[in-house]
């Protein structure tokens, strides 16, 4: 079989070559930032590849398509794979013009648009804060004056927490609107507006082969956010016990989503569920795509299961030794990332002595001049964790986050 594949993945991390099997022919366009700089691990990785292209700008290319389908015409694919969130309709829109098979456009902007995706589940009954699209400045004020405050608004179609705002009140309007000039347009915006919940957030993975469930596991990142991480706060995340009984729940209305989006046959999923912190807001579902949660939790659900579950998405694709999946985690893990924030880092470990921690990274060095965060997966140090159970892990989590914060200096901007 013939496929092209669009990355912007580091290519270390995903060996399509190897995972889809030497019997294929893979052609690969790829992110420049994707590629190794060391020659050695460049030659390495992209010795596999029938034929290899690498743009710089890849995502704001057009010419990418363009290139894609002139590919097309000398290699005759018969599959094309494109597994980042930002490339699904990219990739969905050349399966249309090359007539092959896989996930269309409009299971991905099922997944991908917001508003769309959660206009199907509230037809199916899957439990929703209230949500509404919003072009024009009438629809955020129609929004406000039907549900009033909090509201969150964020573009339709983003990631990583990118460009989400929480208004808490009419004070904050003008800075939106002045941030969102086209809300005035003709043309109008792309965004949307929900209820703003106090939440505890859990995220279920998994991964689908065959328009089969093959394996789907929650985990709770307790009481931060994903907008933490644009605070300036550190978030975390640990994998919930078996016996759970919220687990079952999480795992059902996860499944409810799925059945009634318009899911691709094979896949690996992330989806994310909320729990009113007010003690009345029982689970409500936020939303879910159709590709790996990033901020490592890949890496998280690979020290619990043994598994990194792109790996096996893709070794499933052609029947290439998929490894076997465990039913039942081999191990609890957990996440904490650091996020950086304005000002000079001056001082951050190197190692991290605390007992259970398996991996720990620092991701910048001293005297490195911080921004905020703009993305939900930006850190300046992260960790990985193992432990019995989801309480040790956790315990293991907060005494990381406070030897990181003794030990770390970044000094406040001039």
């Amino acid at each position: 079989m013939r496929f092209l594949v669009l990355n912007r993945t580091p290519l270390a991390q995903r060996r399509y070559d190897r995972f889809l099997g030497d019997a294929h022919d893979v052609v690969l366009i790829t992110d420049a930032a994707a590629v190794p700089a060391d020659p050695d691990e460049r030659d390495a990785v992209l010795a596999g590849y029938a034929h290899v292209e690498i743009v710089k700008d890849f995502h704001f290319d057009a010419k990418v398509e363009l290139r894609a389908l002139e590919l097309h015409e000398k290699w005759g694919f018969q599959r094309l794979l494109a597994v980042s969130e930002f490339d699904l309709l990219r990739g969905a829109r050349l399966r249309a013009a090359m007539g092959i098979p896989g996930q269309s456009a409009q299971s991905v902007i099922a997944f991908r648009d917001k508003f769309a995706m959660k206009s199907v589940l509230a037809e199916a009954g899957v439990p929703l804060l209230p949500f509404a699209a919003v072009t024009h400045t009438t629809d955020l004020l129609d929004f406000v004056a039907a549900h009033g405050y909090p509201v969150v608004v964020k573009p339709r179609r983003g990631g990583g927490s990118m460009d989400i705002d929480v208004l808490r009140s009419p004070d904050d309007l003008p800075d939106l609107l002045s941030r969102h000039p086209e809300l005035g347009t003709d043309d109008g915006a792309h965004l949307l507006a929900e209820t703003y919940l106090d939440h505890e957030l859990f995220h279920i993975d998994g991964v689908l082969r065959g328009g089969e469930v093959q394996l789907i596991w929650p985990s709770s990142q307790g009481d931060t956010t994903c907008l933490d991480i644009r605070r300036g706060r550190s978030i975390r995340s640990a994998m919930m016990d078996p016996a759970d009984p919220l687990a079952e729940q999480l795992r059902a209305m996860t499944l409810d989503a799925l059945a009634a989006l318009p899911s691709p046959d094979d896949c690996v999923f992330h989806a994310e569920i909320f729990r009113g912190q007010d003690g009345e807001t029982g689970l409500v579902f936020n939303e879910i795509a159709a590709r790996m949660g990033g901020g490592l939790i890949e890496e998280m659900l690979e020290l619990g299961f043994g598994v990194r579950l792109p790996e096996y998405h893709l070794r499933s694709l052609t029947a290439n030794d998929p490894p076997r999946l465990p039913r039942q985690p081999l191990r609890m893990a957990g996440l904490t990332l650091f996020p950086p924030r304005p000002g000079t880092l001056t001082e951050i470990p190197e190692q991290c002595p605390v007992p259970g921690v398996s991996v720990y990274n620092r991701h910048a060095q001293p005297g490195t001049v911080l921004a905020g965060a703009l993305l939900s997966t930006e850190k300046i140090a992260s960790v990985l964790v193992t432990g019995a159970s989801r309480q040790e892990v956790e315990r293991v989590l907060t005494e990381v986050h406070d030897w990181f914060h003794e030990n770390t200096v970044i000094t406040d901007p001039a």
